[in-house]
Parts: structure tokens; sequence; C-alpha cells
């Protein structure tokens, strides 16, 4: 046994070996609590232009995602129904509150709304990430839909509002098709984008609404 005049040389070597199991033990949690950190950091908000079966089939799938999803439209008042259906993470509000509160805005208005949304809303607008849905029908909308089908209608809305972070996609899949459900995983979506950061964020609306997501032509 040891005698405290003459402590034995094993000790440090055992305190090294102790404090370099510790150190390795710290590096093993690092990546774990990393990952438990990012899981736990809020999702950004939604604002969703437009109430219709298009905002209504996505906006209620992020929603039940986790998503804080805001509704709105010229009378949100009467949105209590489609709140109400999507569950705790909706909201109703005005077009200029719903913009002003989301990171995120989708328009899902018929594509002929779309220059008189730019006028009011487009300086509000700047710096967000802007998901553009519509289509353009000559029958529906008129000239405008003949104008941005001669452009391009992707790069005609994004003309139209400088200044976003801006995307096209959700254009190309019926509503339908996800209300309720989702994707189930078999569904494919068709994105564009210019801003890469952008596109990654709603690559990942995509996949949390069951879809996959399919990078579309380049803006």
């Amino acid at each position: 046994m040891p005698s405290p005049l003459f402590p034995s040389p094993l000790l440090p070597a055992r305190r090294k070996l102790l404090i370099a199991l510790a150190g390795l033990m710290t590096l093993a949690v690092l990546p774990v609590a990393a990952q438990t950190a990012a899981n736990a950091a809020p999702k950004p908000t939604i604002g969703i232009i437009g109430a219709g079966q298009v905002g209504s089939a996505w906006g209620s799938l992020w929603a039940k995602a986790g998503y804080h999803v805001i509704f709105s439209s010229r009378h949100p008042e009467q949105l209590g129904d489609l709140v109400k259906q999507a569950g705790p993470q909706a909201s109703a509000a005005s077009v200029s509150d719903a913009i002003a509160r989301s990171q995120i805005v989708m328009l899902a208005v018929p594509y002929k709304a779309e220059p008189g949304i730019a006028k009011q809303y487009g300086e509000q607008l700047k710096g967000k990430i802007l998901i553009d849905a519509d289509n353009a029908y000559l029958f529906r909308d008129g000239a405008i839909a003949g104008k941005a089908k001669a452009a391009g209608v992707a790069r005609y809305s994004q003309a139209e509002f400088p200044g976003t972070r801006f995307v096209r996609a959700f254009n190309t899949v019926d509503a339908v098709t996800v209300a309720g459900g989702g994707g189930r995983g078999s569904v494919s979506v068709d994105y564009s984008f210019v801003d890469e950061q952008a596109g990654q964020v709603v690559a990942e609306l995509i996949r949390a609404a069951g879809c996959l997501p399919v990078r579309g032509h380049d803006l």
C-alpha cells in the first residue's frame, strides 16, 4: 500500500487517463447536443396570401407539421373555419400583418391579382422568401396571362417582385391531391430559385408536406 510520504507513481498516469476519457466522452456527446439544439430551433412563420384551395391545402399541411401559418385575405374575419381545421399552429390576419409577421410568404391567388399585390405590398415583401404558386390562365386572367406566358411565367413574376428571395414552387401539383394527407412520399414538387438558401428552405417545406422536392429550371 503506498505511503502518504511516497505516493504511487501510477496516480498521475491514472489521472491523465481519466482526463482523456472525459474528453472523449465530451466529444461523443457534442454532435448529439448540436443535433438536439438544431431540432429545437423554432420553425419560420409562413404567411399565405390567398385562402383558396391552394393556400388552404399547403398552409394546413405546414401548420400540422409544426410551422406557424398565418392565412390572409381581404376578409381575414371569414377564415375562422380554415384556421380551426388547420389546428393550433394556424391563425388569420390581414395581408399586411401576415407579411410583417412572416419570414416566408406564399402567393396563392389568381394570377391577375399579382400586379396589385406587387404594387401594394412590394416594398414590404422585400427581403422575404416569396413562394409563387400561381398559374396564369388566359380564360381567367386575361391579357396579363399572355404577357407572362410569352416572357416565362416564373421570370415575369420574379420581375414583378424585385428584392424578394423569389422561389417558383407548388404550381405543378393539384392541391386536391395533397389536401388532408400530404404527398405521402410519392408526389413530386418542382421548385426553381435564384437564392440558394431560399431554395433549401422551400425544399424543406416540400418535405414537410410529405412530398419530394425536384429542382426545376434556373430562373
